[in-house]
């Protein structure tokens, strides 16, 4: 529990785990299975149904009551997810799997203490247990985001779409991100969760942020990564309101921001 209390202080001044790429033979697979053929698709159907009747992301709150009833169809999943063979599949296909990991095996998480549990932080150390299967190789959460997302795929829409079962968290979205839609699936929720003002919002003339965009700024500035810009305002700007944007676009990309206080409250819907 002290290292979990250490990690919620260095967030909360603005510190995040480095993306850096982790020793395990998944890396090789990755790396091979990139340019598969696109035909190789993985099946996310399980998931994608559970996700349509317990996720509200118009509320940022899931039903952890309806992952619970159905707990079989989701072990089934993770299952799926532990026998994948990501040799054969193309980087879209990896990219969908790993983030739909990520979130299905923070649900399991969730469950093991639901419905007790307030907080994702009553769970010692919840994003270092080296505990979930992927691929056939033994994972943890920060293995999952920023030992293969972040620093393999490069896309800072990745943080619009793992969700941490918290109020905070962008919402967990209501459908399975899969290969073939993933670009317009990333999208959606990147803009969904920029025009949101729990999110994105003014005061003023100032430009008040999730603090995920603080934690992780320097991924939407980074010329390695996708979509980057010169500033976490700018690139809040391209999909926020036309509010913002005017905001922003006067500040030359540069408007004074200040970060919204991290709500970790379980996302439950009661």
């Amino acid at each position: 529990m002290r290292k979990a209390l250490l990690l919620w202080a260095l967030l909360g001044f603005g510190c995040a785990p480095e993306a850096k790429v982790i020793d395990s033979p998944l890396v090789q697979h990755i790396e091979k299975g990139k340019e598969a053929a696109p035909e190789k698709v993985f099946d996310h159907s399980v998931w994608n149904e559970l996700l349509a009747a317990a996720s509200l992301p118009a509320e940022s709150k899931v039903r952890y009551q309806v992952f619970l009833d159905r707990k079989a169809e989701l072990e089934s999943y993770l299952q799926a997810l532990a026998d994948a063979d990501l040799k054969s599949l193309n980087r879209d296909e990896q990219m969908a799997l790993l983030i739909n990991a990520y979130n299905a095996y923070t649900v399991k998480l969730i469950l093991e203490k639901y419905p007790a549990i307030k907080s994702i932080k009553d769970i010692d150390d919840p994003w270092k247990q080296k505990r979930w299967v992927v691929g056939g190789e033994t994972l943890s959460l920060d293995d999952i985001e920023h030992g293969l997302l972040r620093p393999i795929y490069k896309d800072p829409r990745i943080h619009f779409a793992v969700n941490c079962a918290s109020i905070g968290c962008p919402p967990l979205a209501d459908f399975a991100f899969t290969g073939p839609k993933l670009e317009a699936q990333l999208e959606s929720v990147t803009s969904s969760t920029l025009k949101n003002p729990a999110y994105a919002r003014l005061s003023g003339s100032t430009l008040e942020l999730t603090s995920i965009l603080d934690w992780y700024g320097s991924d939407f500035t980074n010329t390695s990564f996708k979509g980057h810009q010169k500033t976490v305002a700018a690139y809040v700007a391209n999909y926020s309101t036309p509010e913002v944007k005017k905001v922003v676009e006067a500040a030359n990309g540069d408007p004074k921001v200040s970060f919204i206080p991290y709500d970790w409250k379980l996302n439950d819907k009661l």
